[in-house]
């Protein structure tokens, strides 16, 4: 079962690394639309426009990596064995 520990553990820090990714790239984004609207006030307008684009495909990269995250505890979960209560005290039992 270690096995799955290590799956959950890998899909839980390579979505968390994308998200902090995607955090860092917006963030970056929009600090450098702020700080040429403050050189610039008239270029506002533009630079806010030229800034979705980027912006949304950045969001659409942290969006992916929930799906996958999702999708990989979802296969990871189809290899877990589904046991009753009955059978899991027996087994219990069983050791002691």
């Amino acid at each position: 079962m270690w096995h799955l520990a290590f799956g959950y553990l890998g899909l839980g820090l390579g979505t968390g690394l994308c998200l902090l990714a995607a955090a860092f790239g917006i963030a970056r984004l929009a600090s450098a639309a702020l700080e040429g609207t403050a050189r610039q006030p008239e270029a506002a307008n533009a630079l806010r426009t030229s800034m979705i684009i980027p912006a949304a495909l950045i969001e659409g990269l942290g969006f992916f990596a929930l799906v996958i995250c999702l999708l990989g505890i979802l296969t990871l979960n189809s290899g877990v064995p589904k046991s009753t209560q009955g059978e899991a005290s027996q087994t219990v039992e069983a050791h002691h």
